[in-house]
């Protein structure tokens, strides 16, 4: 990767951490993680009381059991999709931080050329994920890079790079202080 594409993945990473993405994303994993054992709960005492039902001394609803065996299902395809958000906003930002987002497209584009199919080659030999796919942590690379060029509008001259070890202005300020030792 060249300068400009690496700027843009480091800038798209620190956008996550920004946005705090990994907090969320472990919230929503303790969340999936609470609904498969509710519904484990749920569905052992459903088991339970089953001879109660099959007596006509208990009622269960019969959306009672699709609910106790699909809710881990839907929880883990929601996490994917937010996962799926999680990685536009992280463009997004990632876009913004640069102030270039086609140097973010062009890295996502050659990672998508060299590394994209190395796992699923690996894990599935002779066979492909489908396209567009609910179990796919990451959004299509061409979609990211379809919204990465359209924050970009129309086209204008690239600047040049600058080398990574050239002198940087940097502003150094003291924080200040109030009483009491408050940050003001």
């Amino acid at each position: 990767m060249n300068q400009r594409e690496l700027a843009g993945v480091l800038a798209h990473e620190v956008a996550h951490i920004a946005n705090r993405d990994l907090w969320i994303m472990g919230l929503a994993d303790a969340m999936s993680r609470a609904v498969s054992l509710a519904s484990w709960v749920g569905q052992l005492i459903l088991l339970l009381n089953l001879p109660l039902i099959l007596a006509g001394a208990a009622y269960v609803p019969w959306q009672v059991p699709l609910v106790l065996i699909f809710s881990p299902t839907i929880m883990a395809l929601l996490q994917l999709a937010l996962s799926r958000a999680r990685e536009y906003d992280a463009d997004r930002g990632g876009a913004e931080l640069t102030g270039d987002p086609d140097g973010l497209a062009s890295a996502l584009l050659k990672l998508e050329r060299r590394v994209g199919r190395v796992w699923e080659d690996m894990f599935l030999p002779g066979r492909r994920i489908p396209e567009p796919s609910l179990l796919r942590t990451h959004p299509p690379t061409a979609d990211r890079v379809r919204r990465l060029r359209a924050l970009s509008g129309p086209r204008r001259p690239v600047p040049p790079s600058v080398p990574l070890n050239a002198p940087r202005a940097v502003r150094v300020s003291t924080p200040r202080y109030g009483p009491g030792g408050v940050y003001r």
